[in-house]
């Protein structure tokens, strides 16, 4: 598989200019998962807000997926990554059906709902009604999405990171 990015550009209420990007590395065929990072950037002030949130999705330990440790890069910049840990279940018959299908869910599902779905609501985070999504390959454009908020979560956050 070739290497796939997929940027969000604006998806939380009250900033325009900060968004994230997922970078899905190029990888051989029927191999483990590998970590997918996501490089998050906008201005110093709502990036130190989001920062407190972000520490907020590491504790969520449970499931079939999990955040590292957010590491901001600088004022404007945050880096952390989806790990998947569906196969880390136990080795009972009902475990491995259940660790099959996050596996699956983790494989086809883009990271980016799985992030925006803790950001409203492990962190609290209010996103913005129509968020747009654009999926990159190494060599063309592959989707343009623009996605009703209630597509995606259910309810929404309530804390702004930024307002005027």
């Amino acid at each position: 598989m070739e290497e796939i990015t997929i940027k969000v550009p604006a998806p939380f209420s009250g900033v325009s200019d900060l968004g994230f990007t997922a970078r899905y590395p190029g990888q051989e065929a029927y191999s483990a998962a590998p970590d997918v990072p996501l490089l998050i950037e906008g201005p110093a002030q709502p990036m130190q807000r989001l920062m407190g949130h972000l520490r907020m999705l590491r504790a969520r330990e449970d499931g079939a997926y999990s955040w590292t440790d957010p590491v901001m890069l600088s004022d404007e910049v945050v880096v952390m990554a989806f790990r998947d840990r569906s196969l880390e279940r136990g080795s009972g018959l009902e475990n491995r059906a259940e660790a099959s299908r996050e596996y699956i869910q983790n494989a086809v599902r883009p990271v980016v709902f799985p992030f925006l779905q803790d950001c409203a609501s492990v962190a609290g985070l209010r996103l913005a009604e129509l968020i747009e999504i654009r999926v990159q390959g190494s060599r063309q454009q592959i989707a343009d999405l623009h996605l009703r908020l209630e597509q995606i979560v259910q309810p929404n956050g309530q804390d702004v990171l930024w307002s005027f």
